[in-house]
């Protein structure tokens, strides 16, 4: 098998990153979500009979299209998210040795640092940085379709 460039094994590294920043991305559009309901919520018509400024019924409707374009966002980055995950599950998958594909599973799907990896699989630092280039070298970045549905998640729950 062909040696693999430092340059290759870098962009392998950002192709399996790519979920964390997707899982993030998600969050934060949750996030947005609950801004715009709050939001949403303190800006209510007052249904007491007195004549109101004009605008204010604007104000509403303003605050509803925000959140529904928050929702909308939110649904999308999800389903990027569930999606980018199932390629790079699929992805860590590949590669054949069980210590590295635990390794690449801890790094790129639960987010843990090679520091903490090194200490609860007991592996020295040092040798870990390099089993880990090792296995992304290993892991194929090329994947087959991803099916995919079910709930989008902005209602709460994991991502």
């Amino acid at each position: 098998m062909q040696q693999m460039t430092k340059y290759e094994i870098d962009r392998k590294i950002d192709w399996l990153g790519r979920y964390l920043t997707a899982r993030r991305k998600a969050q934060l559009a949750k996030f947005a979500v609950e801004e715009a309901r709050a939001a949403a919520a303190r800006t209510t018509p007052v249904l007491d009979g007195l004549p109101r400024p004009s605008g204010h019924s604007d104000k509403v409707a303003r605050a509803a299209e925000r959140l529904a374009a928050a929702e909308s966002a939110c649904r999308a980055a999800v389903a990027d998210s569930r999606q980018v995950r199932a390629e790079v599950e699929w992805s860590i998958s590949t590669v054949g040795d069980d210590v590295q594909r635990e390794l690449l599973r801890r790094r790129y799907l639960m987010g843990q640092s090679l520091t903490e990896i090194a200490e609860q699989m007991h592996i020295e630092y040092r040798w870990l940085r390099r089993l880990h280039r090792r296995a992304a070298g290993q892991a194929v970045t090329r994947f087959p379709p991803v099916q995919g549905a079910g709930d989008s998640g902005c209602s709460g729950g994991r991502i």
